[in-house]
């Protein structure tokens, strides 16, 4: 039952997990969407699903929401890249660039492959999709030939873009899902009762019914932190308007009394802001090269004045 969900945090799981990376942790529901992607294998099974989404922060933080292979008996015959996206970004094909370089080159290294030697490499065929949540009206595919060069470049990333609602889709269940949830928070705003009716209207409609019931304490945590990521990031904005307003206020004051007792201000400001910076970095929502430019201090700045050091 869902009213029997509290308060209760105990769940663990990584600072960077969402509902779409938790669905899809599972290689039972990868199976079930690269079957709507590609309803003409009907031969695949969950053995030939391997999961190899971007999780460790290796090089310039790239990770990506999912990235599978399927396989065909000893040989890999697809990598699929997939993103979850809310709002909708005209960089996604120039991040699934980023992505699938570096998954290419993992696959080569636990495929003990190298790009120096004479003969080619084999290689999986790539695709891309995003699924996309959000209510801007996009494009059914996008392309990075398209968005950056006109279509004159000799490169090209395409991705499919996966929006429609279809309830016979495990990909249309989780946008049923999140547009449900969007709904309760315009109705509850961030609290547990937007949680309870957000799962609750999803098994009653019959979206994600296994994995709700399965994963509904994990759900129901990762939702609330979320709610306080977001209120941390609201106190972040406030408090960085503040120091803007302030040291503004120093520069234009003419006596020095005023522009002493305005910069005592903004110094208090700019205190508020670095705390709150801080406290981001730790909860994993900004680097910290994200925090000391937002500080405008270098790194080294930064981590002597935080006593945090950059990973």
């Amino acid at each position: 039952m869902v009213d029997e969900l509290k308060d209760d945090r105990t769940t663990k799981y990584k600072t960077k997990d969402s509902v779409f990376s938790c669905l899809f942790r599972d290689p039972k529901n990868i199976l079930e969407l690269y079957k709507e992607l590609h309803p003409e294998d009907v031969n695949v099974t969950v053995d030939d699903i391997q999961i190899e989404t971007l999780e460790t922060v290796l090089v310039n933080d790239i990770y990506n929401d999912l990235g599978f292979i399927v396989k065909d008996g000893e040989k890999s015959k697809y990598i699929l890249l997939v993103e979850a996206q809310s709002k909708w970004t005209e960089n996604i094909s120039l991040r699934m660039l980023f992505y699938i370089t570096e998954t290419y080159r993992r696959y080569l290294k636990e495929t003990k492959q190298s790009e120096h030697i004479c003969g080619r490499v084999y290689l999986p065929k790539p695709e891309f999709y995003v699924v996309y949540t959000g209510e801007k009206n996009v494009l059914d595919e996008v392309s990075l030939n398209q968005t950056y060069f006109a279509g004159t470049a000799p490169l090209d990333i395409r991705v499919r873009v996966l929006k429609k609602t279809n309830a016979e889709t495990i990909y249309g269940q989780y946008i049923n899902f999140s547009k449900i949830y969007d709904e309760q928070r315009k109705i509850y705003s961030n609290t547990l009762e937007c949680i309870r009716e957000t799962i609750r209207i999803c098994l009653e409609k019959g979206y994600l019914v296994d994995f709700l019931n399965t994963h509904k304490k994990e759900v129901y945590t990762m939702l609330s932190d979320l709610f306080d990521e977001q209120a941390l990031r609201e106190r972040y904005d406030v408090a960085l308007a503040a120091k803007s307003e302030a040291i503004g206020e120093a520069r234009g004051e003419a006596r020095g009394e005023a522009r002493g007792e305005a910069r005592g201000e903004a110094r208090g400001e700019v205190k508020g802001v670095m705390k709150t910076l801080v406290a981001l970095v730790k909860k994993g929502i900004l680097t910290v090269a994200q925090a000391a430019e937002e500080a405008n201090l270098t790194v080294e700045e930064f981590e002597v004045k935080t006593g945090l050091k950059a990973t």
